[in-house]
């Protein structure tokens, strides 16, 4: 009998406290009594009076809140590209940069023996074979294995003589392996620009193997003349 008397205290001490707990006031600083509903019954517990709890008091009762978005829009600006696809098209495989599209650059470029289209390959490669014949003998005077003695020279002019016999070589493999006899030029016969050109002729079986020809020839020749100026002439360079 005493236990059901205490049950139905509880219930009623239970059932009560939420209505007491409603009307219950807060004081600024201290604590607040929030309530809240689960499964029907009302729960209770203490939390410190803040700004965010008063929002989220204000939100639970339905009042009504604004937000605003502001969203900026930045337009594009132009900027400058320093490399750039050729004339615009990604397609071509080539980029145009600071170094490649300047008209110095490109006024070197042109006056190179490999892209002068109009001399013929013979002419072109002996012009090579000169540069390379005359400029090879110097390292091999000054690092060849006998660059102490008295036959320096000699060893370095027949060692530099030796490598242009040998890049020749090469070319004519090369020839042999890349182009046939009796077919058109490899090269395109239309520029960017859609003008029509004539095909270069080193491009072929004929054009190459005049250009190793001639290489072979101004190779040797150049050996020959650097030799000449450095211990025939006996001219004060430095590579004696």
């Amino acid at each position: 009998m005493a236990t059901a008397t205490a049950m139905s205290s509880a219930g009623a001490a239970v059932a009560a406290a939420p209505q007491a707990l409603r009307s219950a006031k807060s004081t600024p600083g201290k604590h607040s009594v929030l309530t809240s509903r689960f499964f029907g019954q009302g729960l209770k517990g203490l939390n410190a009076l803040s700004p965010i709890n008063n929002k989220a008091q204000k939100l639970a009762a339905g009042s009504p809140s604004r937000f605003t978005v502001k969203a900026t829009l930045q337009t594009d600006k132009p900027t400058f590209q320093v490399i750039e696809p050729l004339n615009g098209d990604p397609f071509i495989g080539s980029l145009e940069t600071p170094v490649t599209s300047s008209p110095l650059i490109a006024w070197y470029l042109s006056n190179l023996p490999a892209y002068r289209t109009a001399v013929s390959p013979l002419l072109r490669g002996i012009e090579v074979g000169l540069a390379h014949g005359f400029f090879l003998v110097g390292p091999f005077v000054k690092a060849g294995p006998l660059r102490n003695t008295e036959y320096a020279g000699a060893a370095g002019s027949l060692a530099a003589a030796g490598l242009v016999i040998i890049l020749s070589t090469c070319l004519t493999m090369y020839g042999i392996a890349s182009f046939k006899p009796g077919e058109p030029p490899l090269a395109p016969s239309l520029t960017l620009t859609g003008r029509k050109k004539e095909g270069d002729k080193l491009q072929t079986a004929e054009g190459w193997a005049s250009f190793s020809g001639g290489f072979f020839f101004g190779g040797l020749s150049g050996v020959t003349w650097a030799y000449i100026l450095l211990y025939v002439l006996n001219l004060p360079y430095f590579v004696k």
